[in-house]
């Protein structure tokens, strides 16, 4: 009888162990596990010859066992990392998604039974899918993921913490460690898209991936060598991994998440015992991330925990087993059918709406499905008896104020709501181009082109109107491009589909503020608060309509609200600021406005890419102090944040010119008149080229400026000062 990775639950107590295997004292050993997200095991040469050289894995495997067939069960880097933590897969953890989803489960994690046994802990991460609200923190001592502090990013790739800035955190932790007893989890993000390496890694024949699993190998070999440096890596237990692979268009998916082949869930893996025992050892049996947590318990000969899905890789034992995988990543985001899957080194059986069967030996880039044939029948009758004893998790409640800002940094942050079995549901390969807009809709969004990218996403709902989370997108998109009514409709119909939805509820009272109807922004941030009267961003909000009608008691009454109901809300301190500034302007206050830069560092330090304005208004505070590099530096943040704000290229523009850089200046301001033009920008490109010597330039723009705005004064004074 084959075993079969999630039934067999070996790890009860102790698991297969070699008698002749020496083990290291485990309070004298230190413990690492090292992952570097997103990384196809077919492009580390210690996995296949055709890659580039990875000397870090070379190295490491040099002195260590390597599992040539090892797999994730889901392309997820949280739901990877939780169970990798608790030897768990997926539908026993209860985490299914990167969003929506806790670690709440009583059994322990590695770090946590680390930590019940002596251990000191510490975890450093790179990206803010695991962050500690994820429960992927239980357990640690010490946990580092101030992600959100280090980036002014809009995507979600780039929501990360340069991979070398996370190890230097790590051996800043450990020069202050005086003895052996610690584990240590160290994760970074490279090579998770977008792709961008060092200029040293890029060359023609060379794609931006690849690059960047070569920084990678370079970033964790500066730990390596920091290790040995300090007389810790001889004895220290290392395991390194990645969670998952990536996707790079072989069967249509760009990235990960939504389909099971081998360049999503093959994954390197090198264990290193202490004082490099068993080295070259090469184990050819299908192997599990969730493997790691028995071996550790095997090596220190202590009993697991809990029962676990995986076993120990101490064991010399030989056979056929079988890893189960999958992904729900289709069905919670787009309505899609799941994708489950069972592989044992040989053989991928793939269950959804559409079988697939391949053989690996004959055909190791699953380019033939011959469903069908082989063991696929019997595969697909043991899988479907599987799934079928799991229970079908359902996403919880996510904050609103951090699900927005992970929408808004290009996270997919709803949760389908399905209408159909799963069995009915449109099988993922047949909409798979549609994500493929998505993403080519979202990339534009992140440059500023707002109408290019709505028309992408609208032509998306035309095809598939039953993708919700291209409705949210579309419906901010549509808001930041100034095409209000169609936002409206879409986080309408978004409300229609989720009446309980909060982030479409904040859409519809966001664009109604914008349209300066603030009636009816209030009308529907109230039945935000009706829906949770604890909800301190609803309160936020409706101070800040109370704002901008200039109703300053009331603006008071609700920002006190707020931030007794949580101090720190960035909103909350954003506002406060702007009111700081206003009083400080007003009164001429130095103090005041002081007091508000102040409020916006702590917002910015918190949240960089922050609110719309807030870099602006810091660029006119340091310019008031006279600090010009500064305040130019804010100005181009705006920019590149909200590049649909007018203001900025407006201040931007005067600063250069007071400096000298008319031409830059000009330049600036084009710029601004293709994305967000306003009176200020024909007028100042009319002076400008006036000024830089060009009378026809300054005639076309101050003429196209008022055939669109025709009774602005200080355009029509321009034209008479010049006689146009």
């Amino acid at each position: 009888m084959r075993k079969i990775a999630i039934v067999a639950l070996l790890a009860m107590g102790l698991s297969f162990c070699s008698r002749g295997f020496k083990r290291a004292p485990f309070s004298k050993t230190p413990v690492f596990i090292i992952v570097i997200d997103t990384l196809r095991a077919d492009h580390v040469s210690v996995f296949s010859p055709e890659a580039e050289r990875t000397k870090t894995w070379e190295k490491l495997a040099s002195d260590g066992m390597v599992c040539e067939n090892a797999y994730t069960h889901i392309p997820l880097t949280l739901p990877s990392h939780t169970t990798l933590f608790t030897g768990m897969i997926p539908p026993h953890t209860g985490v299914r998604d990167n969003i929506g989803f806790q670690y709440k489960k009583k059994e322990k994690t590695i770090a946590e039974w680390m930590k019940a046994h002596g251990k000191r802990t510490a975890g450093f991460v790179s990206t803010i899918v695991l962050h500690h609200r994820t429960g992927v923190s239980r357990g640690f001592d010490f946990y580092e993921d101030n992600i959100e502090n280090t980036t002014g990013a809009i995507s979600l790739g780039a929501v990360q913490r340069p991979g070398i800035q996370t190890v230097h955190l790590a051996e800043d932790w450990l020069d202050k460690q005086k003895d052996d007893n610690f584990f240590m989890f160290l994760h970074i993000y490279e090579p998770h898209s977008p792709y961008k390496p060092p200029e040293r890694f890029r060359k023609e024949e060379r794609s931006l991936y690849e690059g960047e699993v070569l920084y990678a190998d370079e970033i964790i070999g500066e730990f390596i060598k920091y290790l040995k440096d300090m007389g810790i890596y001889k004895k220290s237990l290392i395991i390194m991994a990645a969670d998952h692979g990536e996707g790079l268009k072989n069967h249509g998916e760009s990235e990960h998440g939504v389909f099971l082949y081998i360049e999503d869930l093959h994954i390197p893996l090198v264990i290193k015992f202490p004082n490099n025992k068993r080295p070259f050892k090469r184990i050819k049996r299908a192997v599990a991330l969730t493997d790691i947590y028995p071996t550790l318990c095997d090596y220190f000969q202590m009993k697991c925990p809990h029962k676990m899905d995986g076993e120990s890789l101490i064991s010399d034992r030989e056979g056929t087993r079988e890893v189960y995988s999958e992904s729900l990543y289709g069905k919670y985001h787009y309505g899609w059918a799941p994708q489950y899957s069972l592989i044992d080194g040989k053989n991928h059986f793939i269950l959804s709406s559409i079988r697939e069967f391949y053989d690996l030996t004959r055909d190791p880039t699953e380019k033939k499905n011959r469903y069908g044939f082989g063991n696929s029948k019997k595969m697909e009758r043991e899988l479907k008896a599987m799934v079928s004893q799991f229970k079908e998790d359902k996403p919880s409640k996510v904050d609103p104020e951090f699900l927005r800002k992970l929408q808004s940094l290009g996270y997919v942050g709803i949760i389908h709501q399905e209408k159909l079995p799963s069995e009915k549901l449109p099988d993922p390969k047949t909409k798979i181009h549609l994500l493929e807009k998505l993403s080519r809709g979202m990339s534009l969004a992140k440059l500023g082109l707002y109408r290019r990218a709505a028309e992408i996403l609208d032509s998306i709902l035309k095809e598939d109107p039953d993708m919700e989370e291209v409705i949210s997108q579309a419906a901010r998109v549509n808001e930041n491009a100034g095409n209000y009514e169609r936002a409206i409709e879409l986080y309408k119909e978004l409300l229609r589909r989720r009446p309980n939805d909060v982030s479409a509820i904040i859409g519809i009272g966001s664009v109604y503020f914008r349209m300066g109807k603030y009636q009816e922004a209030l009308k529907h941030i109230d039945l935000l608060i009706e829906k949770d009267p604890k909800m301190a961003l609803g309160y936020s909000l409706k101070a800040m309509v109370y704002y901008k009608e200039k109703k300053y008691p009331l603006f008071y009454k609700y920002l006190k609200k707020a931030l007794k109901l949580a101090p720190d809300l960035d909103h909350a301190h954003y506002l406060l600021g702007l009111d700081y500034l206003r009083l400080g302007v007003k009164n001429n206050d130095p103090s005041l406005i002081q007091k508000a830069k102040e409020e916006f560092l702590k917002v910015e330090k918190k949240n960089a890419r922050g609110y719309v304005d807030l870099h602006f208004n810091l660029g006119v505070i340091f310019a008031r102090e006279g600090n010009y590099g500064r305040a130019e530096e804010e100005y181009r943040k705006e920019i590149k944040f909200f590049p649909s704000n007018p203001k900025p290229y407006v201040n931007l523009a005067l600063l250069l010119e007071e400096e000298g850089e008319l031409p830059e200046a000009i330049h600036t301001l084009l710029i601004g008149e293709k994305v967000a033009p306003v009176p200020q920008t024909y007028y100042l490109l009319s002076l400008f080229y006036m000024k830089f010597g060009n009378p026809g330039a300054a005639k076309k723009w101050l003429m196209k400026g008022l055939s669109v705005y025709p009774k602005n004064q200080m355009l029509l004074s321009l034209r008479e000062k010049y006689g146009f």
